[in-house]
């Protein structure tokens, strides 16, 4: 079936849609403006409106769903609202039974995308975007407080930059609406928005807020200062979810891009719009924008106000607009405050003319009214508290007037911010106007030292010095410090920074035991216990990892490295394995206490995730015998003789216990932790027929001689104990 434009007899898709044609008797095509968010897109002129529009075509499949055309249309309706200079504007919705398209605001200029790609380094500078960021927190905080609405596809080919230099974010509510449509009709996972730019939870397909639109600013900047957005290759969906992006600047020199230095502060912002948990990303575009340092949605808008042409007098605008402002000064000082003296001139002009009174009162002079001055200002975030003479006035935006003419001390405090003191000199009948105050975020101190010295310390993966550190300008608030020095267990740190007091910590470091041990389990399935014995070399980075099983001992050689407090490492090598025994390379990861005395070992291997609980080797290995005998006293009704019978190695060897209804011997293997042997049966070697054996753990508690011993099992709960002594 052929999809035609009725009166035209021309098909819909952009191939076969003709220049200078008129569709819906409305528009007549200028020219294809490209594809975006799944439609083709006409530059066109509204004949009715006399303007150029950009004209979005809808896919065939969602035209002829119209179910889903009438759940787009409503939605694209919403868009309707969005009346904000900084966002595309949606002007009409129109289709009929083989086509439609969305009719919206011609952009006269590129993407963000285009222009950055045209740069000499391929990147924009935090200076080049300062503006532009702002724009866009301004558009995102208006749909996102005013409008309701989130725009779910936030990306640098989404946001333009006409021929005027003004950001116009295209596409607010489209793209999503578009995709979820075509989602619906295909059957596709329904995740609106662009993969790159996309927040863990828009991957997941959750419901959409507006800390999506945070983390997909996030990534925008991210890509407009690195080139590269956050995740760009290999499996982006996991990288999303799992994996924190490198710093922008480590970014920039893994590519190769020589450019200027990109500040600690959008480090820091662009990091947190980031975060995977919305939680901890900024909550929302306005504290985007006062940690950027940029002039807040509020302001922007307060300033946007006080421009506009009124018929109202200027006093009725707002103080919140400086320029405004000024205005009302001109009218307080050149006529309110004269206002007496030119009733006086008419008093005294028209005495002549009026019929004295019999009785004439006394009358007392009027003085004068002093000549009083003002003050305006605004500061960059707003919001903070200004005190005049060592009076609190109010917050900014302020405007004071009725102020004597001389000169104050002005101070100026926000919290998390510098303090400023200044002197401001008030005039007569006029406002002193201290126009924007850009407000400097206060720094904070931190003093680490470590024992022993020396140690690296990391802030977010870059290093920041070495131990002993003292720095005295970082930023306050919660911070997470990383102490790496060769030989010795990394550490953690978290310091709650405050411009008001320095944070100081000794951390002592930890240089490990040689050898861990533990037994291996399923997680979550079945019983299997493995003994295992790490043996790490002084580098602590590599070693050797035993299993023991009733086939004997495999010992691997590792290799890892270090990440944060965890050492992810690949076995690489077979020292030595029983022959019937098959060994695939495998990847695992171990974690210490600070103290070095115990530690965890996991890997995923087909599937199942294999843990152990570690403890270090302390002390000398016991002198064990090769024979201990006992009895366990508690087990049932009657008590049970034990033997046990250790190999040459001391690690492995054979357990006999001996019931009314005959012997049943068992294998077992173990690992030494100073003077207790932690064992597992993994064979049965002989059994009576009518006894049911279930492998089992137990703990061999060697005296120092070697000629005692203590038998410990816990089992079905229940612990079972026995006196062990050698012959």
């Amino acid at each position: 079936m052929s999809n035609k434009v009725p009166g035209n007899g021309l098909d819909a898709t952009a191939r076969d849609l003709v220049v200078g044609q008129k569709v819906f008797n409305r528009y007549t095509l200028k020219r294809t403006l490209g594809r975006g968010g799944m439609g083709i897109v006409w530059l066109a002129r509204d004949e009715e409106l006399e303007r150029d529009v950009a004209l979005k075509f809808l896919p065939d499949l969602i035209v002829h769903d119209r179910a889903v055309l009438s759940d787009l249309k409503r939605e694209t309706r919403r868009s309707l609202e969005l009346t904000h200079k900084n966002i595309v504007r949606i002007y009409d919705f129109v289709h009929d039974d083989v086509s439609g398209c969305i009719s919206m605001e011609y952009v006269d200029g590129d993407t963000l995308s285009n222009l950055r790609a045209d740069k000499p380094h391929k990147v924009f500078e935090t200076a080049e975007l300062k503006e532009w960021v702002s724009e866009l927190c301004d558009a995102l905080d208006y749909a996102h407080t005013h409008a309701r609405i989130v725009h779910r596809d936030l990306k640098p080919s989404n946001l333009m930059v006409n021929q005027r230099g003004d950001l116009k974010v295209a596409d607010f509510g489209i793209a999503r609406s578009l995709s979820d449509s075509m989602s619906m009709l295909t059957m596709e996972s329904g995740k609106s928005g662009t993969l790159l730019y996309m927040s863990p939870q828009q991957l997941d397909g959750e419901r959409g807020n507006h800390l999506d639109d945070i983390y997909s600013l996030g990534a925008s900047v991210y890509e407009m200062l690195t080139s590269r957005p956050p995740f760009y290759s290999g499996n982006v969906d996991r990288q999303i979810r799992e994996k924190i992006p490198p710093p922008m600047a480590h970014r920039r020199k893994e590519l190769e891009i020589e450019a200027g230095s990109i500040e600690e502060h959008w480090e820091a912002i662009v990091q947190q719009c980031l975060a995977k948990d919305p939680a901890r990303r900024p909550q929302s575009v306005v504290e985007v924008a006062q940690r950027l340092e940029l002039p807040s949605p509020g302001t922007r808008r307060a300033a946007r106000d006080a421009t506009k042409q009124t018929s109202k007098p200027a006093s009725l605008v707002g103080a919140a607009a400086l320029l405004a402002l000024v205005g009302v000064g001109v009218w307080y000082f050149g006529f309110f405050r004269n206002a007496n003296k030119i009733t006086n001139m008419v008093t005294q002009q028209s005495a002549p003319m009026l019929k004295p009174s019999p009785v004439t009162a006394p009358t007392t002079a009027v003085a004068p009214a002093p000549a009083l001055g003002g003050l305006v200002m605004d500061t960059s975030p707003a919001g903070a508290i200004v005190s005049l003479d060592g009076k609190e006035i109010g917050k900014t935006p302020i405007s004071l007037k009725d102020i004597h003419p001389g000169k104050y001390p002005l101070r100026v405090v926000l919290d998390g911010y510098e303090t400023i003191e200044k002197q401001v000199d008030v005039k007569e009948n006029e406002f002193s106007n201290l126009g924007l105050i850009r407000l400097s975020r206060a720094k904070a101190g931190i003093e680490l030292a470590t024992v022993p010295s020396g140690a690296k310390v990391f802030l977010e993966g870059s290093l920041v010095g070495t131990t002993p550190l003292r720095r005295d300008d970082l930023n306050p608030g919660e911070a997470t410090y990383l102490l790496a020095l060769e030989g010795h267990l990394p550490r953690q740190i978290k310091a709650s920074l405050d411009p008001k007091q320095v944070f100081k910590q000794e951390v002592p470091l930890t240089q490990g035991a040689p050898l861990y041990t533990g037994i291996i389990h399923v997680k979550y399935g079945s019983s299997v216990s493995v003994p295992l014995a790490i043996m790490l070399a002084s580098d602590l980075k590599s070693g050797t990892m035993t299993q023991s099983s009733k086939s004997g001992d495999v010992v691997v050689r590792f290799n890892g490295v270090w990440d944060g407090t965890k050492l992810r490492a690949v076995t690489d090598e077979v020292i030595s394995k029983p022959n019937n025994l098959k060994w695939d390379p495998e990847s695992f990861t171990l974690s210490f206490s600070d103290d070095g005395k115990t530690g965890s070992y996991q890997s995923e291997t087909g599937g199942k995730l294999y843990t152990a609980d570690l403890s270090a080797q302390s002390g000398e290995i016991a002198k064990a015998a090769l024979l201990y005998k006992g009895v366990i006293d508690k087990y049932g009704s009657s008590p049970r003789p034990l033997t046990i019978n250790l190999s040459a190695d001391r690690k492995s060897g054979t357990m006999t216990q001996t019931s009314k209804y005959g012997d049943v011997v068992v294998r077992f293997n173990g690992v030494w932790d100073g003077t207790t042997l932690r064992a597992v049966t993994d064979e049965v070697l002989s059994q009576p027929k009518n006894v049911k054996w279930d492998p089992e753990s137990f703990t061999l508690h060697i005296s120092d001689d070697g000629r005692s011993g203590i038998y410990e099992c816990k089992a079905d709960g229940h612990s079972y104990t026995a006196q062990l002594s050698s012959p």
